[in-house]
């Protein structure tokens, strides 16, 4: 009895050791979580601080915050070939231009330090960073990766001789995955400077593209070796950066693209900058102008003034100014031009936009094309299903046919009172975006340039309680 009465209250004693154990436990890990859920906030409240954009008010100049890197139609569309050529020892041939070499022409060849580590199948290539640093290879910098021919295979080390000194042993190598750089390649000491993304050359997507640049490099190589068009290396430049600012409930990015690939955003007569709302893929040349002594840039009848750009990007503001006489755009307080539309109805026939009554008019130029299409269309159904009896919606296509428009209303039943934006109307609307719209009141003056649907949704439920 004893015995067993002496187990008890070990065994007793051993589960309240545990179960103490277990609460000590449980109150670490409380602490630990409490540290964690802290930490967690302060990184919260950092990436809150690192997003929030700045709101562009009357007259009140803004700093703009270029932190993001971006890309302009003209970028994306280019197919930049980067040549690699075999390493052999410690001597590397000039870059080679196919738009100027000749058959014949002799080629110079400068020593080089090769990087410490030794690996098989070195090459080296160039690409376009304007500098004067050296003779031998002006406005080109020269890099060299490992592994050339099983770059797409595995990770691949690439040197970029960012000092120009022909040294590789003081450049820190970045790493190549399976040929690509996951994110641009900054090639200088400034934080804004030049970004390299490389990817493996899409031979088999442009075949033929690669067949030509194989024997127009093999015809001209000369004593260097090409590693094959195959088997080269495919360059992006990110040369542009962009902020992001709040203007009247939509926001814009701004960006400042260093055109000459020098390292300095503010040369004027060559570097461009841009504007696109935030819900635009790309930076369009339509919507860029080339840096000047006074940078007037015009959205939806307003007029912003770009000053005080430095060379990288720190001190750049930007102001809302009084629009002086913006012939590129209409202006909110201007009356709508006249002009008349075909109604997609039949028959069809023209109506004149001043016999459109009603307290508020809507008028949206929409086309099918435009990526944001099935979205707002979506938005604008929901809309005209409970649209407010002092509300009315004016419908214009631009670019679709009659047939399209007619069939587009029948389908989903919507009624919307729709027309054609015929290029006439386009120029009288002076549009410079799509989709495009215009907020009137009774008497026709534009109350509110470039809304889109959900803003207009929101501005219902401001002016009306009931349809």
């Amino acid at each position: 009895m004893v015995s067993i009465a002496f187990q008890f209250c070990y065994f007793s004693w051993q589960s309240l050791s545990c179960s103490l154990d277990f609460v000590s436990n449980m109150v670490k890990f409380q602490k630990f979580g409490i540290i964690c859920l802290f930490f967690s906030f302060l990184g919260t409240f950092e990436l809150l601080a690192q997003i929030q954009i700045p709101e562009l008010q009357e007259k009140t100049p803004i700093k703009l915050r270029f932190s993001q890197r971006g890309q302009d139609a003209e970028q994306l569309q280019s197919m930049s070939l980067s040549p690699l050529f075999y390493l052999y020892g410690d001597r590397v041939a000039e870059f080679l231009d196919l738009s100027s070499v000749m058959v014949g022409d002799s080629v110079r060849h400068q020593k080089i330090v090769p990087p410490n580590q030794k690996t098989q199948n070195m090459a080296y290539g160039y690409f376009f960073e304007k500098h004067n640093a050296n003779t031998f290879s002006p406005n080109h910098t020269l890099f060299i990766v490992e592994n050339a021919i099983q770059l797409h295979r595995g990770k691949s080390l690439i040197w970029i001789d960012r000092n120009h000194n022909f040294n590789f042993t003081d450049d820190i190598p970045d790493t190549l995955f399976q040929g690509s750089s996951l994110k641009p390649i900054a090639t200088g000491n400034n934080p804004k400077s030049l970004g390299i993304q490389f990817e493996p050359f899409p031979h088999q997507q442009f075949k033929q593209f690669a067949k030509m640049s194989d024997d127009a490099i093999l015809t001209l190589q000369g004593d260097r070796t090409y590693v094959s068009t195959r088997f080269s290396l495919k360059e992006t430049r990110w040369n542009l950066w962009y902020a992001s600012v709040i203007f009247d409930e939509d926001t814009l990015n701004i960006a400042i693209k260093d055109v000459n690939c020098n390292g300095k955003y503010n040369d004027k007569g060559i570097d461009k900058i841009y504007l696109k709302p935030q819900g635009a893929d790309l930076f369009q040349a339509s919507n860029a102008l080339t840096i000047s002594d006074n940078n007037y840039l015009f959205w939806m009848g307003n007029t912003f003034l770009i000053s005080e750009i430095d060379a990288s990007l720190e001190f750049v503001n930007m102001i809302k100014v009084k629009s002086q006489e913006n012939e590129s755009s209409l202006a909110v307080g201007q009356k709508i031009p006249r002009f008349r539309f075909c109604v997609a109805e039949k028959p069809v026939h023209k109506k004149q936009i001043r016999r459109v009554k009603s307290d508020f008019l809507f008028i949206y130029v929409w086309s099918a094309e435009n990526p944001t299409f099935i979205q707002d269309s979506a938005i604008m159904h929901q809309i005209q299903r409970t649209l407010p009896s002092n509300f009315k919606i004016l419908m214009l296509n631009h670019g679709g046919s009659g047939k399209y428009v007619y069939r587009y209303n029948k389908r989903y039943e919507i009624n919307f009172f729709h027309g054609f934006c015929s290029p006439q109307i386009a120029k009288r609307l002076k549009l410079q975006s799509m989709p495009q719209s215009f907020l009137l009141d009774s008497r026709h003056r534009i109350i509110k340039i470039g809304m889109n649907p959900r803003q207009f949704q929101r501005f219902i439920a401001k002016n009306t309680l009931s349809k």
